[in-house]
Order: structure tokens, then sequence, then C-alpha cells
């Protein structure tokens, strides 16, 4: 009985120290996260967000634009065209997905290659800005990840928990 209780009051205090050990964060939360490491230039971090989200909604376009963005930004050209080729299949009418394919395109002609996995472009300029979160975005291009705000929206989106 006591070694029962000992292993309850253990628990107890190892849930008051880790609230959010066992939390599983919604996929709009994990788009969030993802795009406020991207900001940070976490860009292993903003990935790894953005596949466990993908494998939710891999009809996605946004979410395979976002992580062809971090992949550029990491070096992982095949990684980043494939991502890229599969937004565009899946919305072939974006601005912003033709756009930064059209951006990643030109850098591989700068760099001769897009091969190469994990190795960082010399000099190369920053990725396109990944979108904040599934849905059309409100400007062409995505957004600049240094205007994404905390909360994950954009400058013009209406204030969170507003319809």
């Amino acid at each position: 009985m006591g070694s029962k209780f000992l292993r309850v009051a253990c628990l107890i205090a190892l849930a008051s120290v880790f609230p959010g050990a066992g939390r599983r964060d919604s996929p709009k939360e994990e788009m969030r996260f993802g795009a406020e490491a991207a900001q940070r230039g976490l860009w292993r971090e903003a990935a790894f967000r953005w596949e466990k989200v993908l494998k939710l909604d891999p009809g996605n376009p946004r979410l395979h634009n976002n992580l062809a963005v971090a992949y550029e930004s990491l070096g992982q050209f095949d990684r980043a065209r494939r991502e890229y080729e599969e937004a565009r299949r899946l919305d072939p009418g974006s601005k912003e997905i033709r756009n930064n394919l059209a951006s990643f395109q030109e850098l591989c002609k700068t760099l001769k290659t897009c091969s190469g996995e994990g190795v960082a472009a010399p000099g190369a300029s920053p990725a396109p800005g990944p979108s904040p979160e599934p849905g059309p975005s409100p400007t062409p291009g995505g957004p600049d990840p240094g205007t994404v705000k905390p909360d994950g929206t954009e400058p013009g989106d209406a204030p969170p928990g507003s319809v």
C-alpha cells in the first residue's frame, strides 16, 4: 500500500512539473509552432512540426510548400524540389507556390545544381517565407517570416478567436 501511494505521489509531482508533457497539440498549433520556429531560423524544428501535420493532412499544398521552404533553408535541395512539385501539383493556381518554386529554380540555376542533401548553399539568399496556417495566403509569395505575429496570424488577419 505504501509503495502504491508513493508511485501515485511521484506521478502527481511529475505531472505538475511537466504539465504539457502528455498534451497533444492540434494541427493548427503545430503549424503556428512551425512558423514561429522558422521565424527564429530553427528550420529543423519547423520541418519536424510540419512533417507531423502533413501525416494528418497529406493533401495540403501549403504544408508541402512550407516543408519545401524548410528543406531549401537546410540545403536539402532534392527534398525541397519534391515538396515544391507536390505543392504545385496539389494547387497549380497558387501564386505563392508558383513564386516560391520559381525562386527555388533560380537558386538551382545559380548553384548549377540542386543535389547534395544537407549541404547548405554558400551565399544563398534566404528561402521564401513559410505559410503559418493552412488555407489561402493573404499576400502573394507568402508572408515574410518577420511579419508573422507570435500567434501565427499575419498583419491584416482577424484577431484570434474572431470569425
